[in-house]
């Protein structure tokens, strides 16, 4: 059976099993016909390879005959050949001229058929005169009773062929279903586990399930699934909760009657992890981020250099990293260089404003919640520390953290584990911790709201970005380069900065640091009608830049509380749009409250008594 044995892996072990079985029963039947007949008997395969014999052929099984023998032309005719004398003159003599000084006196050769097909040869060989006289005075029975035991031979190659053909198919239906991600069971009548695939070994074990056999057993049982199945219909797969020992387990299934007959009660399952599937959507949408690396993050100044060079240090361990730094240094461009510089680069980066969601809001976006964990939850939420599982989470403006979930990151920073609301399942992440703060930490200690484990716990591997005031070398460096960058994308003939232009920025304290010198720049270059970019445009942006609003000429003739109150006026509004991005109104209220370390209700009556509007 050759075109058996081309298969690879378990299909060729099917084939080899049911050869071998083939060969077993041809040796028990040249035995018997050699107990019948008394004479010896040999059994050939299409190949001509001896696989049974009996006498002095059986030490010989495995051997291949030479052609141009009577079973060679028995095979290739498909007809029974019949050998009694020496020079016998038909086809078969002179195929078999070996007789004449052979050891062989006589023989018979039947073919082995399997409808039209030649599968093999049973040759019956006499080796003294008696028995070659038996043979030839009963040539008619010998042929019909060794016909007989050929077709016996042809059935059991045929039931052989089936069963090989059987195994095979069977070796690859479990091999797809294998395959597939979604477990699939297939229940008897009674309820009982008839096949599992891997699969589902594989998604029980993903939520800590110890005793697999029974909580497939329970799964048939769910009401859900058993009412759909009563009713007879074949569902999309739909969200289900099975509740053991009050763990509740959430899973999406199908099930419905396998129908391969129509008598037939038996039930296949489907189930997948509606966890980990939620996941993976989430964590590949997470992935499709912009490859960001050191060398996009632009800055020739001595101290910015150093800053990049320990970035990239860091970045190839799983240590926590805070990055340091006002607000528009580049805090978040950091993390996601040190991410994609590190070997968690093809896992999610998942970035989080501490500051710019609601406290009560905060815990479920970092955790997660399971349904029916509070009001308003409809469905299981995975939190961003499941999300960024093997990759990176970046959690910008820790110190806006309430103080009672920094306990909770702290156990997640020393267990490496997390438990969502509403839940008491305990689930393990793998996660590289970046932080970082526009505020001093320390201070933040001091007064009562940060926890000072949880800042030691952070500060692993510090990293301070310097401001740009202290980076005088890279603000004409950077300016250059954003004239050249929108100019382009606004598609403006515009070839670079004026002198004058310069100065003013050599001489500005830049407090929103690169991302306002970046947001001045595109100003200019939007409105700019020149060649290059002037002095008036910019100095209707840059805030205490011009002699008119110097401290030698912007007071002349004011009172010392008119000065004040002008001065109070400028710098909440200067906060309020240098936060203008915190999201909502009560976030940027926050942050102007933590910049000016006011409390609400001064920064409130401020902006009664100064006329500020917050969106103004």
């Amino acid at each position: 059976m050759p075109e058996f044995i081309k298969s690879g892996g378990r299909d060729l072990e099917s084939a080899k099993v049911g050869i071998k079985q083939y060969h077993e029963l041809s040796q028990k039947v040249a035995e018997a016909i050699k107990a019948v007949l008394d004479i010896d008997v040999t059994i050939m395969n299409e190949s001509l390879e001896r696989i049974a014999g009996t006498g002095k052929y059986k030490a010989s099984v495995n051997s291949r005959i030479e052609k141009n023998t009577v079973f060679d032309l028995c095979l290739r005719t498909g007809s029974s050949q019949v050998v009694t004398e020496r020079g016998q003159e038909n086809e078969a003599c002179s195929q078999c001229q070996r007789l004449s000084f052979c050891s062989e006196k006589a023989e018979i050769c039947v073919p082995i058929k399997q409808g039209e097909e030649i599968c093999g040869v049973l040759g019956a060989i006499a080796f003294d005169d008696e028995q070659k006289e038996r043979i030839a005075n009963a040539e008619f029975n010998y042929l019909a009773f060794l016909e007989k035991m050929a077709e016996l031979l042809a059935a059991k190659y045929s039931e052989c062929q089936m069963n090989i053909e059987k195994q095979v198919l069977a070796n690859r239906l479990n091999g797809i279903l294998n395959s597939i991600n979604a477990g699939v069971v297939l229940y008897g009548e009674n309820g009982d586990v008839l096949y599992k695939n891997g699969a589902i070994i594989k998604i029980l074990k993903e939520i800590d399930i110890d005793n697999i056999d029974d909580f497939i057993l329970e799964i048939r049982k769910n009401e859900r699934l058993q009412c759909l199945l009563e009713n007879k219909k074949c569902i999309q797969p739909c969200e289900i909760i099975i509740d053991i020992r009050d763990v509740k387990y959430t899973l999406l299934a199908a099930i419905t009657h396998l129908g391969i007959e129509e008598a037939s009660h038996e039930v296949i399952l489907t189930v997948q992890n509606i966890n980990r599937f939620r996941k993976e959507i989430i964590q590949s949408i997470e992935k499709n981020q912009v490859k960001l690396q050191f060398d996009n993050i632009l800055g020739i100044s001595d101290c910015f250099r150093e800053a990049k060079q320990l970035a990239e240090k860091a970045a190839f361990t799983d240590s926590n990293i805070l990055i340091l730094g006002e607000s528009g240094t580049g805090k978040e461009l950091f993390a996601r260089a040190i991410h994609n510089h590190s070997s968690r680069k093809e896992q999610a980066f998942v970035p989080i404003n501490c500051g710019a969601i609601p406290d009560e809001l905060l815990e479920s976006e970092l955790f997660g919640y399971d349904k029916g964990a509070f009001t308003g939850a409809f469905a299981n939420k995975i939190g961003k520390f499941e999300v960024a599982d093997n990759g990176t989470i970046f959690l910008d403006e820790i110190s806006e953290m309430p103080y009672r979930l920094q306990v909770k990151l702290l156990r997640v920073l020393q267990e490496k584990e997390i438990c969502r609301i509403g839940s008491n399942v305990i689930r393990k992440v793998d996660i590289k911790i970046v932080a970082a703060s526009n505020v001093d930490l320390l201070k933040r200690i001091e007064d009562g709201v940060f926890r000072k484990d949880l800042y030691y716990r952070l500060n692993i591997i510090p990293i301070n970005i310097p401001s740009l005031r202290e980076r005088g070398e890279d603000i004409v460096y950077l300016a250059n380069h954003f004239v050249s960058y929108y100019a382009h994308m606004l598609k403006k003939d515009i070839g670079g900065i004026s002198e004058e232009v310069l100065k003013l920025f050599s001489g500005y304290s830049w407090p929103g640091n690169v991302r306002e010198l970046q947001s001045i720049i595109e100003y200019a270059v939007n409105f700019e009608t020149g060649k290059v970019i002037g002095t008036e445009l910019i100095k209707k942006r840059l805030k205490f830049s011009s002699d008119k609003n110097s401290c030698t000429g912007r007071f002349v003739k004011k009172s010392l509380e008119a000065a004040m109150k002008e001065t109070e006026r400028e710098i909440i509004k200067n906060s309020i749009y240098e936060n203008r991005s915190a999201g909502s109104k009560e976030g940027v209220v926050q942050k102007v409250c933590n910049d000016l370390e006011i409390s609400r209700a001064t920064l409130y009556r401020k902006m009664k008594e100064l006329k500020i509007e917050l969106n103004g």
